[in-house]
């Protein structure tokens, strides 16, 4: 990494440093913020031998990639919500991963991957479906993380709710098959069988 180097304005710069303890626990900070912890759950086993021995003290880096996405998005929406004039009360957001841990667990021909994110966003507004489209589409070309998911094909459903609904708004659909069933349903199925 290069020290003391100019960029461009256009250009954001965010540095985060780690320390690693023992076996399972890393700590990230940032300068003049209190730092975050990561540490797998206790006993996640990876087969047999050995045993990893997190202790469940702090996010494992999945929760943390989550709610980096999660707080990205919505400051995204903070700003696309102020430029497209569309007001909202509040936003809650819900995102769940499935991801294929195998070739953490010494699947030597397997890389671990996201398989599907399921990813709700709540918003207490009382404007119309078309005008959610937009936001959702101004969103999901604005948000940093977004993008990162976006070209890592990662397929993704975004369901926005008006909150109080039961059915969303608007629902996005990245990186899915056209028609067939999505990797959660093909995941549900092999667990039936």
């Amino acid at each position: 990494m290069k020290e003391n180097v100019t960029y461009p304005e256009h250009i954001g710069v965010s540095d985060v440093t780690t320390r690693s303890f023992e076996l399972m626990r890393v700590e990230s900070y940032m300068e003049g913020q209190p730092s975050i912890m990561f540490d797998e759950p206790k006993g996640f086993d990876i087969g047999n031998p050995p045993e990893l021995q997190g202790q469940s003290r702090g996010w494992t880096p999945v929760h943390a990639q989550l709610a980096a996405l999660s707080g990205c998005t919505s400051i995204t929406i903070a700003v696309a919500a102020r430029d497209l004039r569309f007001s909202y009360r509040g936003l809650r957001t819900k995102i769940r991963s499935l991801i294929d841990i195998r070739g953490f667990m010494a699947d030597f021909d397997r890389q671990p991957e996201y398989c599907q994110l399921n990813y709700d966003l709540y918003l207490d507004t009382d404007h119309a479906q078309e005008q959610i489209q937009k936001l959702a589409e101004e969103t999901d070309r604005r948000c940093p993380q977004l993008g990162l998911f976006r070209r890592a094909r990662i397929p993704m459903i975004l369901s926005w709710y008006r909150e109080g609904d039961s059915e969303p708004a608007v629902v996005q659909h990245l990186f899915l098959p056209e028609g067939g069933a999505t990797p959660e349903d093909v995941l549900i199925a092999a667990a039936q069988k």
